[in-house]
Parts: C-alpha cells; structure tokens; sequence
C-alpha cells in the first residue's frame, strides 16, 4: 500500500492581477514509495523527502502568486492619510490636567 500527501489550494487573487500564466487553484499529489511495513527508519526517510518536495513546489508556486499581488499592489494610489487629526488629538490629550 502506498500513501501520498494532498495538497490543494483555490486562491482569489484581486480583479485586474495579471497571471503570467500562473493558475489560482491546484491539486498536488506526492507519493510516498514506502509503506509503513517496510520498517519504520525507510518509510519516515521517504516521508521527509515527499514533504520538502510538496513544500518546495507549492511554496515556489504561491510565492510567484505572492509576487504577482504585490506588483499589483505598488502601482495603486496609496490612501488618503488622517494622520494629521490624530496628532492633534494626541496633543490635547497630553495638554490635560487631571485634579
């Protein structure tokens, strides 16, 4: 009997990101070869190497999606600041006496 590791994601990327070809879901399969049967030490070795394989390719993969939000995101015009009022506020405060 063999086992294997699922991994799947459905990303919802912002309207207007461009994929570069990158897909925003998936379903990964990584077979483990070895079964518990054939010794505890061989099964947890090809445990350990499905897990880095599953995690260095989903993690390459939803850090190029990672990329792709992030350079959509740069080009946005940044948000209009009130920090201006909440100084005032702050200095009021400070300007209290309490008796």
């Amino acid at each position: 009997m063999s086992s294997s590791i699922t991994i799947t994601y459905n990303l919802k990327p912002p309207a207007g990101i461009q994929s570069n070809g990158l897909n925003p879901s998936a379903v990964h399969e990584f077979n483990i070869p070895v079964s518990p049967n054939d010794g505890q030490k061989r099964y947890y070795t090809a445990l350990e190497a499905a897990i880095i394989k599953a995690k260095d390719q989903v993690g390459n993969e939803l850090t190029a999606w990672r990329d792709a939000v992030g350079k959509a995101e740069l080009t946005k015009e940044p948000k209009n600041s009130n920090s201006e009022e909440g100084d005032e506020e702050e200095e009021e405060e400070d300007n209290l006496t309490i008796r």
